[in-house]
């Protein structure tokens, strides 16, 4: 038994199908035994990254063709030169054409002269697509970066597409933008509280509070006693740490 994958590229406005690069993918199965039922996750990894590179390829292609004339008066413009600019997704890296081209000649005047533009850098400011930057901080933010490199390349065709250093300097820049976005807010904290000036330390050094809940397990009890436990540790400049806790219960 054969499966065998094809790619057809089906046009929105008319309905037409036109024909891809042919078959992507074959599975096979010799005989008809359910030793291996489905797709394999190595062939599974394949037949993602070849659709997805198909799609991707059509899609920059077909946004392409429609950048290749002056917004202002609507001539072509001229090809300079041809490029390609490597992108990093969730399925792997993909390698696709960017062509170059010279401005109009109605965005010169006589003191510039004609620029080269490429419109594809323009549309694609990042080299990485959001999702693969969220599995990348989600996971990396329940593992190590070394294993959670291995847990994304094991179920998705990232072979070569991330590394742990690439995950790790992901996770600093996000980590200097949260720092950045909290000393924002911080201030345009009002500085007053109910006509009140807010009091402010300079000699704490950090603060740290964490809880958790504690069940009574008796079984000779039909309901356990729920216990919270709230503790906190203040860290001082210009002294030992103190520490406090508090404990409620249900």
């Amino acid at each position: 038994m054969r499966l065998i994958i094809e790619a057809r590229l089906v046009d929105g406005d008319s309905d037409t199908v036109e024909e891809g690069d042919g078959i992507l993918s074959v599975v096979e199965r010799p005989d008809c035994s359910l030793a291996d039922p489905g797709l394999s996750l190595a062939e599974g990894r394949s037949l993602l990254a070849k659709v997805h590179t198909e799609l991707l390829s059509k899609q920059v292609q077909r946004w392409l063709a429609s950048q290749t004339h002056c917004e202002s008066c609507g001539a072509a413009l001229r090809h300079k030169d041809s490029r390609s600019t490597m992108l990093r997704t969730v399925y792997g890296k993909v390698t696709v054409k960017s062509p170059w081209l010279w401005s109009c000649a109605c965005q010169g005047t006589a003191r510039t002269e004609q620029r080269v533009v490429h419109p594809l850098s323009k549309a694609l400011t990042r080299r990485v697509t959001p999702e693969l930057e969220y599995l990348q901080a989600k996971w990396a933010a329940h593992l190590p970066y070394r294993q959670a490199t291995n847990m994304l390349k094991e179920v998705l065709p990232l072979d070569k597409g991330i590394s742990s250093s690439g995950i790790r300097d992901r996770i600093l820049d996000l980590g200097e933008q949260l720092d950045a976005d909290i000393e924002r807010d911080i201030a345009h904290l009002p500085q007053s509280v109910a006509d009140e000036q807010v009091r402010e330390c300079c000699h704490v050094a950090a603060v740290s509070v964490d809880s958790a809940w504690l069940r009574n397990c008796d079984p000779g009890r039909d309901h356990g006693r729920h216990v919270n436990i709230v503790v906190g540790r203040a860290t001082f400049t210009d002294g030992p740490p103190n520490c406090m806790h508090m404990c409620t219960g249900k």
